[in-house]
């Protein structure tokens, strides 16, 4: 039960880990079958499944694997045979290998109608989800809904900056463009990298935004989609939400989707 509750608690973190199970053992060993451990990073690993080759062997992989930039494996059972790996002992043992992925974080700039229809989508493709806004009367409204709220001047979103590092994405929706660029402005000056950067807005709305940040020697990178959204119809908060995290999930997938922004950035 004590690797089940550390396997949650890595997992509230947002951290990828691998579990690894002592399914069977043949001969001497010191693992025995129900025995496990959870390795999250090369200094962080709970429980056992034997001890000494055994354990370091999984552990480097587990951490080789973890730091790659691919997809995780699929579940794998795995045969040691002890005496190869040094162990007197000389037995085999039957491992079962588990990898979970880790909850990507995701920037909402504005809890208004949209970001708010936004963050339940993103919460259920694995997207744990940061709220920034300027307005402390929607603290209630958002903490009851589970998720993290910074509050804080549109003008400075640098308490924002810690989240943004890690992100896997930021949508921008304020309640005024004057904002909205603000943000954008901030973004493209220290995150332009993120792997996706949603704005709201009409074509002469993205346009005007654009033009302006150009004019102050910012370059507009391919991860901007603004106008935001599939072309999927549709003007409802609901609908856009919906419109956006197709979107998201397109970036992320790499697929050809009917997007609303222009072909040229």
């Amino acid at each position: 039960m004590d690797i089940l509750k550390k396997t949650a608690e890595i997992s509230d973190r947002g951290c990828p880990f691998m579990l690894a199970t002592v399914i069977s053992v043949d001969g001497s060993s010191p693992a025995k079958p129900g025995f496990r451990m959870v390795v999250a990073s090369a200094d962080e690993s709970y429980g056992t499944i034997g001890g000494g080759a055994i354990e370091k062997i999984i552990i480097d992989e587990a951490v080789n694997t973890l730091a790659g930039s691919g997809s995780l494996p699929e579940p794998e059972l795995r045969k040691l045979n002890l005496r190869a790996l040094g162990m007197e002992c000389g037995g085999q043992v039957e491992l079962l290998l588990e990898y979970f992925g880790g909850r990507n974080d995701f920037l909402l700039f504005g809890g208004g109608h949209v970001g708010r229809a936004l963050a339940p989508v993103l919460e259920l493709l694995g997207y744990t989800v940061t709220v920034f806004d300027n307005r402390p009367e929607i603290t209630s409204s958002i903490e009851a809904e589970g998720r993290k709220l910074i509050i804080a001047d549109y003008n400075d979103i640098s308490s924002a900056a810690k989240t943004l590092k890690s992100a896997e994405g930021c949508f921008i929706a304020t309640h005024g463009h004057e904002w909205d660029q603000k943000v954008l402005k901030q973004v493209l000056e220290t995150s332009a990298g993120l792997p996706y950067i949603g704005m709201i807005g009409s074509k002469t709305k993205v346009k005007a935004i654009k033009d302006s940040l150009k004019a102050e020697g910012l370059n507009i990178p391919p991860q901007l989609y603004s106008p935001v959204g599939l072309k999927i119809g549709g003007d409802t908060a609901a609908e856009i939400a919906v419109s956006v995290a197709a979107e998201i999930v397109a970036v992320k997938n790499n697929t050809d989707a009917a997007h609303m922004r222009p072909q040229s950035t």
